[in-house]
């Protein structure tokens, strides 16, 4: 089977707290061993864009369950493409929660959480949202 990334963005119905962050860490953590998926997760003000790596099925099955889970709303589907091999491949659920000070520094930055921010940009530009994440863990070995 192909492996793929799936990358998306959506909305928290409610702002998280750190030990709501942190469990909705372990369940991504125990999920995504069980189904070889790996990845990483942002989030930042009332916002979520994340990577999810692994076969074609375990992504999709994945990807099922973020879409039925009544903590997100607003999903875009950015990017779903077939992959040689993972970027992301040692992580299994790589996680920051980022403040407004964090995501200003980082290299190519776009304010995916400013209030004119129109999610539709990177789904025109699958390839801006991927080189953010891909900056995000360059900047975080």
């Amino acid at each position: 089977m192909a492996l793929q990334h799936l990358i998306y963005v959506s909305t928290a119905r409610r702002e998280l707290d750190n030990a709501d962050l942190e469990a909705l860490l372990e369940s991504c953590v125990r999920h995504n061993l069980r189904n070889d998926i790996s990845g990483v997760l942002l989030y930042g003000p009332g916002n979520f864009i994340q990577v999810l790596e692994g076969e074609a099925d375990a992504v999709a099955e994945t990807y099922q369950r973020i879409l039925d889970d009544p903590l997100h709303h607003n999903l875009i589907e950015i990017l779903l493409e077939n992959i040689e091999r993972r970027s992301f491949a040692d992580w299994r659920m790589g996680f920051t929660r980022l403040d407004d000070e964090t995501i200003r520094k980082q290299p190519g930055f776009v304010d995916i959480y400013g209030p004119d921010f129109q999610p539709k940009l990177l789904a025109e530009r699958p390839s801006l949202a991927m080189s953010m994440l891909l900056t995000f863990r360059e900047h975080c070995r």
